[in-house]
């Protein structure tokens, strides 16, 4: 079943893409699906040569709110990481795990990236 994107979640997704490429990342993947898992970008950081699995946040408002990490949830991820390291023969690459929101209200947006939301 292919998933149905929003207007929204496409213009939250080229905001953040955006955001990405200015600061020295290279966008490899967009929604990388495994097994019924999404990681939602996959980038390369230029200046730490890691290779990140990005799940991205939209939010309506500039509350701000706390992350919960399910040790279920980051053994997914890895796993799910691991799997696509494995898939492209990138053994030796290090791998980080980052979070962006966006926040986004009418014409106005903001990003908070955070790097290394678990590891």
């Amino acid at each position: 079943m292919q998933k149905v994107f929003t207007k929204k979640q496409i213009v939250a997704e080229n905001i953040v893409c955006k955001y990405l490429k200015d600061r020295k990342y290279i966008i490899i993947e967009k929604e990388f699906k495994y097994k019924k898992r999404i990681i939602d970008l996959i980038a390369y950081d230029e200046e730490t040569k890691e290779l990140v699995f990005i799940k991205l946040k939209i939010c309506s408002n500039l509350r701000e709110y706390k992350i919960r990490n399910r040790i279920r949830n980051q053994d997914k991820l890895k796993y799910l990481a691991k799997s696509y390291n494995y898939d492209y023969g990138l053994y030796d690459i290090p791998v980080r795990f980052d979070m962006l929101k966006i926040f986004l209200t009418n014409s106005i947006y903001k990003i908070k990236h955070i790097k290394r939301i678990f590891s």
